[in-house]
């Protein structure tokens, strides 16, 4: 049998989709291909162990790889998963990616916006639906991961420092996963922009069609609608407006205790996060400007 060496656990809208194709991309790691979140240890439990191993590479071809693993967001977030994972899967190794609260929020409303057909505010959206921000309390959930693996054993990234320029992110999973550093990409794109669709009736109905087909396991499908195009094509339309700087000053201050928890028991640095909440002097840009830029 062959199951994961590693596990992608987190977090949803903070860059999981990115660090997908950076790994699937590099010869030494498996990831599969019939479905990208197989969320097993949440969605799935119940249908067995043999379920799960279907996803990965056979035996035979295991000893290619010197990493397999998968990657559901979801997994930080469930009660359920740390328990589940560290039953079957003690010796993986758990990756993380962590992105600023606020920002991660509003990336949930815009993908609100663009798949469920949502036509309030960002304002609106967290006031309806306090897990958004609730969720950026990511060290709770960690620490469940902590009662159950070593340290070493996880691996949390900071999602805008991984896409940056003088990203170290390549040299860190290397050393992590045990694989090659010159093996990866030299660039990867970042995927999944929000957007506004032109048509939401039918991008609506299409999103609901996936969702179905998903849970009689009929990814295929969908997937082959994306690798049609067909996705794209009916959730395009203009990019949801940037975030107010200001607003997101002021929701970042109920981060400010989550903020030094992460950085005094994780060890991170999360100057990037401290330094993307301070508004410039001079006026902010008028949204009917933000909304003709992003168009």
């Amino acid at each position: 049998m062959t199951l994961p060496t590693f596990l992608g656990i987190g977090v949803p809208r903070a860059g999981t989709t990115w660090l997908h194709a950076l790994l699937s991309a590099h010869p030494q790691v498996y990831l599969p291909s019939r479905r990208k979140e197989v969320r097993f240890f949440d969605r799935h439990h119940d249908q067995g162990q043999g379920w799960y191993e279907e996803f990965f590479c056979g035996p035979d071809d295991a000893p290619r790889y010197t990493a397999i693993g998968e990657i559901s967001p979801q997994y930080l977030y469930d009660p359920e998963c740390p328990g589940r994972i560290s039953t079957l899967l003690p010796e993986a190794k758990l990756i993380v990616m962590l992105r600023h609260p606020v920002d991660r929020a509003y990336s949930q409303f815009g993908f609100v916006v663009q798949r469920r057909g949502f036509k309030g505010s960002f304002d609106e959206f967290v006031a309806t639906r306090e897990r958004a921000l609730e969720m950026g309390f990511y060290s709770r959930y960690l620490e469940a991961y902590l009662r159950r693996f070593d340290r070493r054993q996880l691996l949390p990234l900071i999602f805008e420092e991984a896409v940056s320029p003088r990203s170290q992110v390549r040299r860190e999973l290397a050393g992590f996963l045990g694989v090659s550093e010159e093996l990866f990409p030299e660039a990867t794109e970042r995927v999944n922009p929000s957007t506004v669709p032109r048509f939401r009736s039918l991008s609506s109905a299409a999103v609901k069609t996936g969702r179905r087909l998903r849970r009689h396991h009929l990814e295929s499908l969908v997937d082959l609608a994306g690798r049609m195009g067909l996705r794209r094509l009916l959730t395009s339309g203009r990019r949801v407006p940037r975030l107010d700087p200001r607003l997101k000053r002021d929701l970042s201050e109920m981060y400010t205790a989550e903020f030094e928890a992460l950085e005094s028991s994780w060890g991170l640095d999360l100057s990037i996060w401290r330094d993307s909440t301070l508004v410039p002097e001079k006026a902010a840009i008028p949204r009917d400007v933000e909304s003709r830029e992003s168009a």
